[in-house]
């Protein structure tokens, strides 16, 4: 197969991570709806989150608003109660009974509120929160560090040619022809997993190698230095076109998916057609119905010509 030519000055952005296929199905979705939360390949492990809010957003926003709310009315309700107190105490400096009642009450009625919004903040968390602490998209970023790969993985060249990959495996993971199992759909999607992680691995180190050749300090290194780095160009080159070639044949599978849904699309649209079928021979069956009547009306048109003629006579 001829190397397929991708322009090498246009970047792309992934449609989402790369994941090892080792990782577990529900691990897998988490880290590739949440790449916010990943950290590169060549980066640190993402450090250890802790979230006792519910992780998503709305729900968290109302956690916090009732939660602020809340506090905020028991503090009112304990500072306006205690005002009749230190009125009383700065002006006739004895505090009258119901001042005293008014100071004990709404302090009671300040807790009472603190309480309720305590318990209500609690059972929230615990329902829609993380009661461990830890986010589950968090812990499996930290988890599988290393088994995806982001954007910052790649240099202009890899992630033009994962790009590539990504779409011709969302050609055929989407298409119809998978969709109603006339391919088999298990079977694609896993191959089409590992041939994505392949293709990503091979071109992140590909990526990382031409970062480090392009750090060697400038000028004309000697004999031997040269004839290595010609050496390593040339394999760089023979990999480079490898890996394009296996994305060029996962393209011309997706094209031949695509062709598929399309003739699959006409064969609908041919199965409808078919279906009146039945009712054109049928209706076609029923000309030999007319042909009959037709005669029978043509005799009994001569009659009334017959009649209408002799009726036209004088009578004799």
């Amino acid at each position: 197969m001829a190397d397929q030519h991708y322009p090498p000055c246009a970047d792309a952005v992934l449609r989402r991570p790369a994941v090892d296929p080792c990782v577990p199905g529900a691990d897998r979705a988490l880290l590739t709806a949440n790449s916010a939360l990943l950290a590169p390949a060549g980066w640190d492990r993402p450090a250890c989150r802790r979230d006792y809010l519910p992780a998503e957003p709305a729900k968290r926003l109302a956690t916090i608003e009732a939660a602020v709310m809340g506090m905020t009315a028991a503090l009112v309700t304990a500072v306006f109660g205690t005002v009749p107190l230190a009125v009383g105490v700065l002006l006739v400096q004895e505090p009258t009974g119901w001042e005293h009642a008014s100071n004990r009450y709404s302090l009671l009625l300040a807790q009472v509120i603190a309480l309720v919004t305590v318990v209500l903040l609690g059972v929230r968390v615990a329902r829609f929160g993380q009661p461990s602490g830890k986010v589950p998209a968090a812990m499996a970023a930290r988890a599988y560090h290393g088994q995806y790969l982001t954007d910052a993985d790649f240099d202009t060249r890899a992630r033009v040619l994962l790009r590539h990959a990504q779409d011709a495996i969302d050609t055929v993971t989407l298409s119809k022809v998978v969709a109603t199992g006339l391919l088999d759909g298990p079977a694609a999607t896993a191959a089409l997993a590992s041939q994505e992680w392949d293709i990503a691995v091979a071109l992140r180190e590909q990526a990382r190698l031409r970062a480090r050749r392009s750090e060697l300090p400038p000028g004309s290194p000697c004999a031997l230095a040269a004839a290595m780095l010609d050496r390593q160009v040339r394999a760089a080159q023979l990999a480079d076109s490898s890996v394009a070639n296996r994305v060029a044949a996962l393209e011309h599978y997706a094209a031949e998916v695509r062709a598929a849904d399309a003739a699959y699309r006409d064969w609908q649209h041919a199965a409808v057609v078919a279906e009146l079928d039945g009712p054109h021979l049928d209706m076609a069956a029923r000309t030999a119905a007319d042909e009959h009547g037709i005669a029978e009306l043509t005799a009994m048109t001569l009659q009334a010509r017959t009649l209408r003629r002799s009726l036209r006579e004088p009578p004799s």
